[in-house]
């Protein structure tokens, strides 16, 4: 053996410990990331609405008749008809969901629909279509509105 080859190897081992140290740093990054995305998932979500957008109500039965009642205000002052008005049972506790079915002229219908997303409670409309009926048109909408209790 000669004496150049130890010194060729440790020459060799100096030039491939820095791209090593690079890797290994890189790794502890990409592993904290991991971490700290694990530990977001894991946390709980973020509230759908805040308090103060939010109606207040006793329970779902109390938040689903409130929002009935406020819907049918403003079709009534509206001049829109309510064809069906139903709530949905499976509503998450702080939702209040109601399927709708109204009709009306176009004005009004639209008048009405900007209404109830403007209006206080809040109220959108998490799926809509408008359609032509005899003697104006039709909105199907599925409604959702936060409650507190």
């Amino acid at each position: 053996m000669t004496p150049r080859l130890p010194l060729i190897a440790m020459g060799l081992a100096a030039l491939l410990a820095m791209p090593t140290a690079a890797a290994l740093d890189d790794l502890a990054t990409a592993r904290a990331d991991r971490d700290a995305a694990r530990a977001e998932a894991a946390a709980d979500p973020v509230p759908l609405a805040v308090a103060a957008a939010a109606f207040p109500a006793d329970d779902a039965a109390d938040a689903a008749r409130r929002l009935t009642t406020r819907i049918r205000a403003d079709a009534a002052r509206g001049g829109v008809l309510i064809e069906n008005l139903a709530t949905d049972p499976a509503a998450p506790a702080p939702l209040a969901m109601l399927t709708l079915r109204a009709s009306g002229s176009e004005k009004a219908v639209v008048a009405f629909a900007d209404a109830l997303e403007r209006g206080g409670p809040p109220v959108r409309m998490a799926a809509w279509r408008l359609s032509s009926a005899p003697g104006g048109v039709r909105l199907d909408a599925r409604l959702v509105a936060p409650w507190r209790g």
